[in-house]
């Protein structure tokens, strides 16, 4: 029978088996990763804090990133001047802190400048310089977490604060996306661990849709998994045997709240690994014409094994339209992970910006796609 987690409200057995999968996918990723690429000291505790965040792969530098990159994946050294980031503009940057609650930590998704998330453009020196001027203690930034203003974050230490102990290294990779080490204001709410956007910007978020109970949240949202689900194929019976979660939220992508709906085998990534067939269906659904429609799906019915995967993160109006992007995790068994940042056009949502994969600059991290 289906786990179910709807409109916010999850059953104890449901939430606590939802977490446990996600740090349990992110562990195992990692794992392979710092066997290959982290040997100790600094390291090592990248290794821990990226067994809770759930949106970056922390030890990709091993891998190859073929991916619409958070940054320049040119040779850092060589990044042309009229290409950098003016920093002396103090341009808006985007931050995820992430992490556990004792400990968060800070790093850059993007720069919000002309209406747009942009990649970051930056030299060796320049990240040396950006750490300087975002990452210097008490630099204080507002946190957002469902499209609203949550608290504030302090820095506690930049990644070069202490110019002989960075707070973290990689092997054989010689220039880094820099971190900072944060702390939390008493206001903000937070579990074990902690997942929050980050900017100096004060973001406005949509004004109120019209509300949808748990129960109309959770039935429209099982209508679309149908749906879907036949359309690709799934049996009745099977798509019953997947975790159930779904939630409303307001976008102002229209008047009505948005859906997002997913369905997860609690054993596909055993599946995945043992190339047996697995089952996996993600949807964004909106009101239109009268009734909820899948808006963005992705849906996996068979092998898993180079299937790709999405989970929602947050959702903020980054741009100031009065709509809000959405923010996805996308992920592959056993590859690459990144921040997908998705924007309402035409009825549908598109992505228009994608994280990096890692967070070595090196140059031989691959090159990058056009959105």
């Amino acid at each position: 029978m289906t786990r179910d987690t709807a409109a916010g409200i999850a059953t104890p057995l449901a939430g606590l088996r939802s977490l446990n999968r996600m740090t349990n996918r992110m562990t195992n990723r990692v794992a392979s990763r710092v066997a290959s690429c982290v040997a100790s000291g600094p390291a090592s505790r990248i290794a821990a804090v990226g067994a809770v965040w759930l949106t970056v792969t922390v030890a990709t530098g091993c891998d190859k990133a073929k991916a619409i990159s958070l940054v320049s994946t040119s040779p850092t050294a060589e990044v042309a001047p009229r290409e950098e980031l003016d920093l002396s503009k103090h341009p808006t940057i985007l931050f995820e802190v992430f992490g556990e609650r004792a400990n968060p930590q800070m790093v850059p998704i993007g720069v919000l400048e002309g209406g747009k998330l942009r990649a970051i453009q930056l030299s060796t020196a320049g990240w040396k310089n950006f750490d300087r001027i975002y990452h210097h203690p008490g630099t204080t930034y507002n946190l957002y977490q469902d499209g609203r203003a949550v608290g504030t974050t302090t820095v506690k230490q930049g990644m070069w604060s202490k110019p002989d102990a960075p707070l973290y290294s990689l092997p054989n990779c010689q220039s880094l996306i820099p971190l900072a080490a944060v702390s939390l204001d008493s206001r903000v709410p937070a579990g074990i661990t902690v997942e929050f956007l980050a900017t100096s910007a004060a973001l406005t978020h949509p004004a109120a849709a019209s509300s949808l109970t748990p129960s109309a949240v959770a039935s429209l949202s099982r209508e679309i998994g149908m749906q879907l689900a036949e359309t690709s194929h799934i049996p009745r019976a099977r798509l019953d045997s997947l975790d159930f979660h779904a939630q409303a939220m307001t976008t102002g992508a229209t008047p009505n709240p948005t859906l997002v709906v997913s369905y997860v085998d609690p054993n596909g990534e055993e599946a995945a690994a043992h190339g047996d067939e697995t089952s996996y269906l993600f949807a964004i659904a909106d009101k239109a014409g009268g009734a909820y429609t899948p808006s963005y799906a992705r849906v996996v019915n068979g092998s898993g094994a180079h299937a790709e995967y999405r989970r929602f993160v947050d959702h903020l109006d980054l741009h100031g339209d009065g709509v809000d992007e959405i923010i996805l995790e996308g992920w592959q068994n056993g590859g690459d992970t990144y921040l997908a940042v998705m924007r309402y056009k035409a009825g549908h949502w598109q992505e228009v910006f994608r994280g990096a994969t890692s967070w070595c600059l090196d140059p031989k991290r691959g090159g990058t796609l056009d959105p």
